[in-house]
């Protein structure tokens, strides 16, 4: 009880909201993978091999590693760093690809191609999947806003 009430009085820093949205985000995403092994599974059920589509088994393939090692990934707050050689003492601007923020962006565009192509509309799977993928986006878009994409710092060694 005593603790509850310390941690609402105390306000998070902005390293642990950070780690709180990577938290939520990678939970969200974990459910999205259950949702897409579910989709593979539907797709299996409805002998997808027969009606043309070549290997049904990719997609448990695509869904375990969205299940898995995306969630980690978002979690740990991966980012790829990008920084030109400069000299030695000169200010170095590094560019950090943050991999929830391009995982979010991607299933925004998920979003956008099912709206557009209407596909939502087929069944209630679908519009479920539309939703599930809209929340996931805000989700991914909101913990990966949450970290500067440029930083700037002092190079470091002899001139």
């Amino acid at each position: 009880m005593a603790r509850e009430a310390v941690r609402e009085a105390v306000p998070l820093d902005a390293e642990a909201r950070q780690r709180r949205r990577h938290a939520v985000a990678a939970v969200v995403y974990f459910l999205y993978g259950i949702f897409y092994l579910f989709g593979a599974q539907y797709l299996m059920s409805m002998q997808a091999a027969a009606r043309g589509m070549a290997n049904p088994q990719l997609f448990f393939l695509i869904g375990a590693v969205i299940t898995v090692l995306f969630p980690l990934l978002i979690y740990s707050r991966f980012a790829l760093a990008l920084s030109l050689v400069w000299p030695p003492r000169a200010r170095r601007t590094t560019l950090y690809i943050n991999f929830t923020l391009l995982l979010g962006l991607l299933v925004l565009a998920r979003v956008v191609a099912l709206l557009r192509g209407g596909l939502f509309l087929k069944t209630p799977l679908h519009t479920a999947g539309l939703l599930i993928a809209a929340f996931n986006a805000a989700c991914l878009l909101w913990a990966g806003l949450s970290r500067p994409c440029w930083t700037a710092r002092e190079g470091k060694g002899d001139a």
